[in-house]
């Protein structure tokens, strides 16, 4: 019989965490369910790898060994002793497995086959393992590899140092070099305490005071549709639409942020998909909720973990208002919540006293860090789409969940929307108007309005 892991570390939430398990996990009432009782909290994400060349598994089985040592935050557990604050225990070791599986390589519908087999179930996270790996032969010189890590330890940073210090440990392993990762001087749960003791600081007080005066007065909240009067049962219909934006659109956004091919994106990226959100509703004070990487710590850029927090980007639209104007101001938006970052939004939103209008409706998660796949040597690898799209329920209240990455240039992602407030048709129409909104925006046209110039050929409204 294997021991049972030794408890090496303890930490409070990171308040990422705290949201995760208070939006997600706990039941509407509060109250936290009983063990194998389904929860709310989303599946664990799964990324898969097609490899073709000569894998070799017994030093892809060193490198997972290594990273699981290497990142505490994949040894992780959820844990609250009755009523008290919950916790996060590390683990001295995790069960490190690779499970293998096969499938001939002329199976129809791979994709399918896979995403069956990665079974995405709902995961505890007092008791399951929160990272998963399973290499799938589809024959002598190809395999596939799944990458399963729940968000409760893991954000859209985090894949990308997922990917990079596997690679790395797997070359070292192959050829018995030492890794060449930088060193982590501290650890997630090191990070989590420091930012539960930060919470009441001057440093968060100063910040308070930023958004208190950035997101004072604010406008009602955007009405897209009449919605009808349901029971809230805390789970609603969504659905799920893919979403592309070609790279010379996203060549283009940048390009209007005066940095060239270089250029920030996430600027002109918001002031586009304000201008959706105006032509949707006719609403003229716009909030999306950005998610930001919360990483402002130096100790923070090569560790995994769910560090991520929300900004409230608000823009303010008028008739007059130019894509140049729009431009700089979503800039200066982003510039200065990046520097505002580290108040947790539940925070915020406790010290504001909103009452019943939200503070967003739409959230926007972009992301640029990670822009190639799995590098393994000696073997040739690519990333297989594991996103499911199609109706589901969802523990959300938001309208529109946009979830953009960048790779090779171009933008894609996906779009979560209400089916109680929109149609397919409808967001169709909306996708097609983003890229006109898009177009406008690059154009950067120093004297006409914007509104105008974005919808002249949009049609209908969405």
């Amino acid at each position: 019989m294997r021991a049972r892991p030794v408890i090496v570390e303890t930490a409070p939430l990171s308040p990422g965490q705290e949201r995760l398990i208070n939006d997600e996990f706990a039941r509407p009432d509060g109250s936290w369910p009983e063990p194998g009782e389904h929860t709310r909290l989303r599946p664990i994400d799964t990324g898969a790898v097609l490899i073709d060349g000569p894998l070799d598994i017994t030093a892809l089985q060193r490198a997972v060994s290594a990273l699981i040592v290497r990142q505490h935050a994949l040894r992780t557990r959820l844990y609250r002793l009755a009523e008290t604050i919950p916790v996060q225990l590390v683990a001295s070791s995790l069960p490190d497995q690779i499970h293998h599986s096969d499938l001939p390589g002329n199976t129809p519908l791979i994709r399918e086959v896979l995403l069956a087999q990665s079974l995405p179930l709902h995961v505890d996270p007092r008791s399951d393992p929160l990272f998963r790996t399973h290499v799938i032969r589809l024959g002598e010189h190809r395999h596939v590899l799944l990458l399963q890590i729940h968000h409760f330890v893991s954000d859209g940073w985090s894949i990308g140092v997922l990917y990079r210090d596997l690679g790395e440990l797997y070359n070292a392993a192959r050829t018995g070099r030492p890794a060449d990762l930088p060193a982590l001087p501290r650890t997630f749960a090191a990070v989590s305490r420091d930012m539960r003791s930060e919470r009441r600081s001057g440093q968060l007080g100063r910040q308070l005071a930023y958004w208190r005066e950035r997101l004072d007065q604010l406008g009602p909240a955007i009405t897209f549709t009449p919605k009808p009067v349901q029971h809230d049962t805390g789970r609603r219909p969504v659905d799920v639409q893919r979403v592309h934006i070609p790279a010379a659109a996203v060549l283009g956004l940048r390009a209007s942020a005066r940095g060239g091919a270089r250029g920030p994106l996430a600027g002109p990226l918001l002031a586009a998909l304000a201008l959706l959100l105006h032509h949707q509703s006719t609403a003229t004070d716009i909030r999306i909720g950005m998610m930001i990487s919360n990483r402002a710590r130096p100790d923070t850029e090569h560790l995994i973990g769910y560090f991520v927090n929300t900004a409230v980007i608000r823009l303010r639209l008028h008739p007059e208002l130019t894509a140049v104007r729009l431009t700089e101001a979503a800039n200066t938006a982003v510039r200065e919540a990046i520097e505002q970052q580290a108040l947790p939004i539940q925070d915020l939103k406790q010290e504001l006293h909103q009452g019943t209008d939200p503070l967003y409706q739409v959230t926007l998660a972009l992301n640029t860090m990670r822009t190639g796949t799995l590098a393994l040597d000696g073997v040739h690898c690519q990333d297989i789409d594991m996103e499911v799209t199609g109706q589901r329920m969802a523990p959300t209240s938001i309208e529109q969940r946009w979830v953009l990455e960048e790779r090779a240039g171009a933008l894609n992602g996906t779009l979560t929307y209400q089916t109680g407030t929109f149609t397919s048709p409808q967001i169709r129409m909306a996708l097609s108007n983003l890229d006109h909104a898009i177009a406008a925006v690059a154009a950067g046209h120093p004297t006409v309005a914007v509104i105008t110039s974005a919808m002249r050929h949009s049609g209908v409204r969405a």
